[in-house]
């Protein structure tokens, strides 16, 4: 393996670099030579590699942590359930609100109508005379409009000109369809012609 050396600007720079693969077991000859020449020159460097030696020795001693069996499927579950009950409060509020609404509405029109009925008593009795006398006109009005068209019809008049309009119309008919046809045979394509 043909590694090229990496080249730090400080001495502290290569020496957090060889630190951390001393930490890691990953250091070669040259490197560890390197590395042990670093700690003789400078004391303040061999004291912060004791330092972080300890801490690793306190990670490496730390046991790992794993969560309990069924540990994610309780927290999926818990999770799922206070979801359903957001909703559920979602559903109540709204129906609550929906319900209140409906409730004042209802209020509001009753306590509209009685107090015009309360107050506006002569203009609600004018109200209920104009609307009787609007349906009973119109109940008189097609009533006649109904016994004159009756009595129109019972003329020998009016029926022989019913029957004369019932002619008319299915010669019309007739003759729209002989129209069709004979239009229909002169509109037989040409044959093309070549040469």
């Amino acid at each position: 393996m043909n590694e090229q050396p990496i080249h730090m600007d400080t001495p502290e720079a290569e020496f957090d670099w060889l630190m951390s693969l001393a930490l890691d077991h990953a250091l070669d000859a040259d490197e560890q030579a390197r590395f042990d020449a670093l700690l003789a020159d400078d004391p303040d460097l061999a004291m912060s590699w004791r330092a972080w030696q300890w801490i690793d020795s306190e990670f490496a001693a730390t046991p790992a942590l794993t969560p309990p069996s069924g540990f994610v499927q309780r927290f999926e579950l818990r999770l799922a359930e206070a979801e359903k009950e957001r909703q559920q409060r979602v559903l109540l509020l709204s129906s609550a609100a929906a319900l209140l609404a409906v409730t004042l509405v209802f209020a509001l029109t009753t306590g509209v109508g009685v107090f015009v009925f309360l107050t506006q008593g002569q203009w609600v009795g004018e109200q209920m005379r104009a609307l009787t006398l609007a349906y009973t006109s119109t109940q008189l009005w097609f009533a006649a409009i109904g016994d004159a068209v009756q009595t129109m019809l019972n003329t020998p008049q009016v029926q022989f000109a019913g029957g004369l309009y019932v002619l008319l119309l299915i010669m019309l008919v007739v003759g729209w369809v002989q129209l069709l046809r004979r239009s229909a045979q002169v509109e037989r394509p040409l044959p093309m012609m070549t040469e």
